[in-house]
């Protein structure tokens, strides 16, 4: 009597690990049409701030021409100059933005600041492999779908700190002399989480 082969069963942490590396699969997908929606986005945002920050200018000088005490004119003037560079500032960054060439320029003045921090906490220890943590850093180095999804979910918080600090600064130029603390918090916060996921890290992902 010829017994029917038997075959070893499928190892339940083997298709865990299959259905992890299929979702990030996605996962990657998804993150790829996120930077390519939000790099428009991005576009239109500095566009629309500064477009704003003009239009706000130009609102406040008809108001001073009005007035008849000269020091209150006075004191609004120093605002003018800041309200115009910035204005003129995002406009021409929102093109760069959208053809490239201002997003090289940020890449190479921001690659040298010490940032990526949180790189650094994950291997506090250093006992991950040196091509393992250079691999989740770039993305261009990445072998599995688990990294490329590490790498993106770490440019989604960088892109969240350039998003919050572009505002932020906005904010507190259009309302100089008002109470600015929950912005300056956000600048803050920014600034922090820039340092911890990177202020390039988004950056690539853009071009």
């Amino acid at each position: 009597m010829i017994l029917p082969l038997q075959t070893n069963p499928p190892n339940p942490a083997n298709r865990f690990l299959d259905g992890i590396e299929n979702w990030c699969e996605s996962f990657n997908r998804f993150a790829g049409a996120f930077f390519w929606y939000m790099k428009f986005i991005f576009v239109f945002i500095l566009f629309a701030v500064g477009i704003l920050t003009l239009v706000k200018m130009r609102g406040i000088y008809r108001i001073e021409r009005t007035k008849l005490a000269k020091k209150e004119a006075s004191g609004e003037n120093m605002l003018q100059k800041p309200r115009l560079i910035l204005g003129a500032f995002y406009i021409c960054m929102g093109f760069g933005i959208l053809l490239n060439y201002f997003t090289y320029f940020l890449i190479i003045i921001l690659d040298p600041l010490p940032d990526r921090f949180l790189f650094d906490f994950v291997n506090f220890s250093g006992s991950i492999d040196h091509n393992a943590m250079n691999r989740i850093e770039d993305i261009n180095a990445a072998e599995y779908p688990h990294e490329k999804s590490i790498y993106y979910c770490v440019a989604i918080a960088s892109f969240g700190a350039i998003l919050d600090v572009v505002i932020s600064i906005a904010f507190i130029i259009n309302n100089a002399g008002k109470n600015q603390r929950k912005v300056i918090g956000q600048l803050m916060g920014g600034v922090i989480l820039g340092m911890l996921a990177g202020w390039t890290t988004c950056l690539p992902l853009f071009l």
